[in-house]
């Protein structure tokens, strides 16, 4: 496990405003230097109350991360590939106490067009990191999760999350079940259309219309949560333009950006070319783009742009009260032919500024510049000391940034 020391700095490759300076910096430690999985998680695993990293079917002991193990067979894949040879059959890992034990499960979402799963928790009982047969109670969720960016959280306002995804031509919500022999039922938010298909990117949730109820985002527009939903009906569609030229990015946030009350959208542009915004809602409930990062180093103020924007986070890196985004490279997320590809697997955290006429800046700060993202990171305390840490997994193995 080696651990290297990283001061927050800006690689502009063009002469641009230099950012003004932070404090926050991250201590990098790589957990395994093997592909194993496009997503990363964070959870206590084994109910001691400290904080686990989970990546594929490994998760890793907190507080200091030396010592792992595994509660499925651990398979490790190849970076290239022809088909799908060159991916791992794990994307996506979402911890959540399912059962009605003491001990928190995990959903398992592959390949796009699979079967979402969710693996029982053996408690006490964990397989070792070498496993390569042994395997937990694996239990039936959804069939058929079609969208690169399936979320897991509480939608419709029950206290549990759903699996939000497209499934069977529509916008699909998995409502989750403890008994390990229940499919989950599978409700559709929108009619079927053609769209909503198998690669699709894009999609996340929130209050758009600040009614209270969370309503969800695609990369064509958003869904409005009727109030009293009665489960059939389909949610009323808002059209909006919320991607590039050929596709969405990957998850989608709306929270208010500029202080204005008005709930923005924030997003990649593309998952696998360039592009990162936020969405301004206004008055009357239009948007207006405002670009953060483009395909050029000419269209951020401070230089910075790099490609496959395949994952998404936005919290509060610096601990200022104000959200901000965290994003990177999905090294190699179609093989290497993707644009700019083969550029550094950069990981950024942009701090969200309102200047002093009211207008908002992202400013980036280079957290690493040899492990990207994948399909899925997440961000968390990891530690207990109060600061966001993030963890990571994709083709460039796994990692965690615990901030000092």
């Amino acid at each position: 496990m080696k651990t290297t020391l990283f001061l927050l700095s800006l690689s502009a490759i063009v002469t641009a405003a230099t950012p003004p300076a932070t404090s926050v910096s991250f201590e990098k430690t790589q957990l395994l230097d093997k592909y194993v999985s496009e997503g990363a998680s964070i959870g206590d695993v084994n109910n001691d109350g400290k904080m686990d990293v989970i990546a594929g079917p490994l998760w890793w002991q907190g507080p200091d991360f030396k010592e792992s193990f595994s509660y499925a067979p651990v398979k490790y894949h190849s970076i290239t590939g022809k088909g799908l040879s060159g991916y791992a059959s794990n994307f996506f890992t979402f911890p959540d106490h399912i059962s009605d034990d003491e001990w928190l499960d995990i959903l398992k979402v592959g390949l796009p067009g699979t079967a979402a799963e969710w693996a029982k928790n053996p408690g006490q009982n964990p397989f070792p990191a070498t496993n390569k047969k042994q395997s937990c109670t694996h239990c039936a969720a959804q069939a058929d999760v079609c969208n690169e960016a399936p979320r897991y959280l509480d939608v419709i306002g029950d206290e549990k999350k759903e699996l939000l995804s497209f499934s069977g031509n529509t916008i699909s919500l998995a409502i989750q079940h403890a008994d390990e022999a229940e499919k989950w039922e599978v409700l559709s938010i929108s009619p079927k259309n053609k769209r909503f298909k198998k690669y699709s990117h894009g999609l996340g949730s929130g209050d758009v219309n600040g009614d209270g109820l969370n309503d969800v985002l695609e990369q064509e527009g958003w869904w409005e949560q009727p109030k009293d939903w009665d489960k059939k009906t389909p949610w009323t569609y808002h059209e909006a333009v919320f991607r590039s030229e050929k596709r969405g990015g990957a998850q989608m946030y709306a929270f208010d950006v500029n202080g204005d009350g008005r709930n923005d959208v924030v997003t990649s542009l593309d998952g696998h070319g360039y592009g990162l915004a936020w969405f301004e809602q206004k008055e009357d409930g239009s948007f207006t783009q405002h670009d953060i990062m483009t395909d050029k180093a000419e269209g951020n103020p401070f230089g910075v742009v790099f490609s496959q924007l395949h994952a998404v986070n936005c919290a509060d890196v610096d601990g200022d009260g104000r959200t901000d985004i965290i994003t990177g490279k999905c090294y190699f997320a179609h093989n290497g032919k993707d644009p700019g590809a083969k550029d550094p697997a950069v990981l950024y955290w942009f701090r969200n500024v309102k200047n002093d006429d009211g207008s908002i800046s992202f400013i980036p700060y280079e957290i690493d510049n040899d492990s990207g993202v994948g399909r899925q990171f997440s961000s968390g305390d990891l530690n207990g000391d109060g600061k966001l840490d993030i963890v990571t997994s994709n083709k460039k193995g796994v990692q965690i940034f615990l901030q000092k």
